[in-house]
């Protein structure tokens, strides 16, 4: 062979060398999931009724959770949530203790574990439909403190537990390249109880009060910020309108934040 046909077929094995693992991870396909961790905060308050919709009253909460899970290479995303943070329940009113209680405590503390997943279902053009669910369990922690309105201090504690469920449909508009806003309408479902114990002198008494949340449906407006593929920013305000016992509607509002990071 002569000399200038054996170097151009060195270049081109030599070419060939170098291309092929190029090649290759260039038509590997993306990785079928990837872990998402993050941390997040969130602050409403929620129109609550209880005694069989005799009374009302307003939830005010401010929560810290952090996440963690999994997100599929189609957009489906599975997380689980912990935190904690501190929930008002002033308002409640308190009638079959030894003398009744109007409580004005302020805030307890709370722990809150949850699940969440998020599936895109349809992508026409540049718009995503899909669907979420979230589930958080609240456990109060036990608070004491003493009243002065008697004669006699009154010892009192009281601690609250709950569940709250949302899931519904989800609307983003996908044509910018890294904002994306969003819009979702959901079923809000919140259950709790608040126990309450009283000790004045001799005399003790328990009560066990449950309470729903006034309203079912809510609507939501957000937008999702992800700068690169390794990081996302999320806000979303909503608002849950709820028909007052007295007559007329309150819109319970709340807002929530999110810093997320994939790997």
């Amino acid at each position: 062979m002569p000399l200038r046909a054996r170097s151009i077929a060195v270049l081109i094995l030599g070419a060939a060398v170098l291309a092929g693992p190029a090649a290759a991870a260039a038509q590997e396909p993306a990785p079928f999931y990837r872990i998402h961790a993050g941390i997040e905060a969130e602050a409403g308050s929620r129109m609550v009724v209880w005694d069989k919709d005799a009374g009302s009253s307003f939830l005010k909460s401010i929560r810290g959770r952090i996440r963690f899970g999994l997100e599929l290479s189609g957009g489906a995303s599975f997380s689980l949530l912990a935190g904690g943070g501190a929930e008002n329940w002033n308002g409640l009113i308190f009638r079959h203790l030894p003398f009744s209680v109007d409580y004005e405590a302020g805030s307890r503390g709370a722990i809150v574990l949850g699940a969440e997943m998020e599936v895109p279902l349809f992508r026409p053009g540049d718009w995503e439909i899909g669907a979420a669910a979230q589930a958080l369990f609240s456990l109060g922690l036990k608070g004491e403190w003493t009243s002065e309105a008697l004669q006699q201090p009154a010892r009192l504690s009281g601690r609250a537990s709950g569940t709250a469920v949302r899931l519904g449909p989800t609307l983003a508009y996908r044509g910018f390249e890294t904002f994306t806003p969003t819009a979702s309408v959901f079923y809000d479902g919140l259950w709790s109880s608040f126990t309450m114990e009283e000790t004045i002198g001799s005399l003790s008494g328990s009560e066990k009060k449950k309470i729903n949340g006034r309203g079912s449906v809510g609507a939501s407006l957000g937008m999702i910020i992800e700068p690169s593929a390794s990081f996302r920013l999320k806000a979303e305000g909503f608002l849950v309108p709820g028909k007052k016992l007295e007559g007329g509607w309150n819109l319970s509002p709340g807002a929530a934040a999110r810093m997320e990071f994939l790997f």
